[in-house]
């Protein structure tokens, strides 16, 4: 079971409204999202149910044929996940608050913290059945 999970990609900080959509640099960053995962055997796409999350998966969803589906709480998503419920490759974009919850229960030894201005995090966590789960930190798109 393969999670690859990021936060939305970049918006203007401070946000102008309580639903911002992504700036150039988001979008940019949206399209290597896309060059990334495309090969990766994703399943299933998870967003949050804000613009910004859907727009950075928007790329890899029209170039996988898929329809991202709305994110369930950690609690109840993790199990289905680590179940195979949704596939062996789960893309998931989610926020600086959700990512970090939803990979501490798959099982992640130490769930990251991610700053208000980090939009290029990529995280690859793997597990079998949730042991042993391994998590990578990774960057992806541009430099800010």
């Amino acid at each position: 079971m393969t999670v690859l999970a990021v936060r939305h990609a970049d918006i203007d900080l401070p946000p102008g409204s309580a639903d911002p959509g992504l700036n150039a640099a988001g979008l940019l960053r949206a399209d290597a999202l896309a060059h990334v995962a495309e090969r990766a055997g994703v399943s299933t796409i998870f967003t949050s149910e804000f613009a910004r999350t859907k727009q950075t998966v928007q790329p890899s969803a029209r170039e996988l044929g898929l329809v991202p589906r709305l994110t369930p709480p950690a609690g109840t998503l993790a199990p289905d996940v680590l179940a195979g419920r949704f596939g062996d490759v789960v893309l998931l974009a989610g926020h600086s608050n959700t990512v970090p919850t939803i990979l501490a229960a798959l099982g992640a030894p130490s769930p990251p913290v991610i700053g208000e201005r980090e939009f290029d995090n990529f995280f690859v966590l793997t597990t079998q059945s949730g042991h042993d789960a391994r998590l990578v930190h990774l960057r992806y798109g541009s430099r800010p």
